[in-house]
């Protein structure tokens, strides 16, 4: 721009000299032949009218100029300025995904505690229902068989009593993980349904497959051998079992075998505990 502007300054006034020289070329041919002197003075004055259109040309041109250098200047400053918002935005974008993923994850965390027992890690007397209702649906509709079997540790107090109420938690988390990884099937389900009382779900299964799944869990407890000296049954820690099942669901409300599961898990330990009692309900 400022080489621009010194040719043009220059230009310029070298265009002024040669007018002045021209004006005195003018005046001497004025006083000797007015014919040629007319006829040289047309062409200055063309001449410079040209110049002075030239001058304007240049003047205009070198000011639409400075405003393209100012505009391209200001454009210049805006890309820089947006680019930094787009990549502040792209910074707040990320870290608001990471804010919903963790805000997600939290949720999932807190739902899962929310169905969970946070002594044993099994789930809790509420999922249970949830669960129970939609298995129960399922069986209906597709009429498939289903059994609840109920769980007791036999002579918990006497052990709460004379090992300790810490130990006695470590003997429900202890039996708890055995009965999570002692039930084989993705749907299969187990919580703890108060105290020392658990709640087994099996979808699609009769009282066969009922049975051996109760046997498997008794006998797993079992063999952990969990001392109890104060039980009037073994010298280990037992269960006793009541099973209630039905191929017939559509014709009973799964609180009544959930109540048939109940009442034959009272009379496993009304006749001697460590053992499965079994209620087929069936018309």
């Amino acid at each position: 721009m400022l080489n621009q502007l010194s040719k043009t300054d220059k230009m310029v006034r070298q265009d002024k000299e040669t007018l002045k020289r021209a004006k005195k070329v003018l005046n001497v041919r004025k006083d000797k032949d007015f014919v040629e002197y007319e006829e040289y003075l047309y062409l200055y004055k063309k001449y410079k009218k040209a110049l002075n259109q030239a001058y304007n040309i240049f003047e205009i041109s070198d000011t639409y100029q400075d405003k393209l250098i100012k505009t391209k200047e200001t454009l210049k400053n805006k890309i820089e300025e947006k680019n930094k918002i787009e990549k502040k935005l792209n910074q707040k974008i990320e870290e608001l995904k990471n804010t919903q993923e963790n805000l997600k994850n939290k949720n999932k965390e807190l739902e899962e505690l929310s169905t969970r027992d946070q002594l044993t890690g099994l789930y809790n007397r509420r999922e249970f229902e949830k669960v129970i209702k939609k298995e129960w649906r399922y069986a209906i509709r597709e009429l498939e068989p289903i059994s609840l079997i109920m769980m007791d540790i036999d002579n918990f107090k006497p052990y709460n009593d004379n090992y300790g109420h810490l130990a006695g938690d470590h003997c429900l988390q202890k039996i708890s993980k055995c009965m999570m990884k002692s039930l084989k099937r993705p749907r299969d389900f187990v919580a703890r349904y108060g105290g020392e009382e658990f709640v087994a779900i099996l979808p699609e299964t009769g009282i066969k497959g009922a049975k051996v799944t109760a046997e498997r869990l008794r006998k797993k407890i079992y063999n952990l051998k969990i001392p109890h000296k104060y039980s009037n049954v073994e010298e280990y820690i037992t269960i006793s079992l009541g099973i209630a099942t039905t191929k017939e669901p559509d014709l009973f409300l799964f609180e009544e075998l959930l109540d048939e599961a109940d009442q034959a898990l009272y009379k496993a330990k009304e006749t001697g505990k460590n053992k499965i009692e079994i209620k087929q309900m069936d018309f």
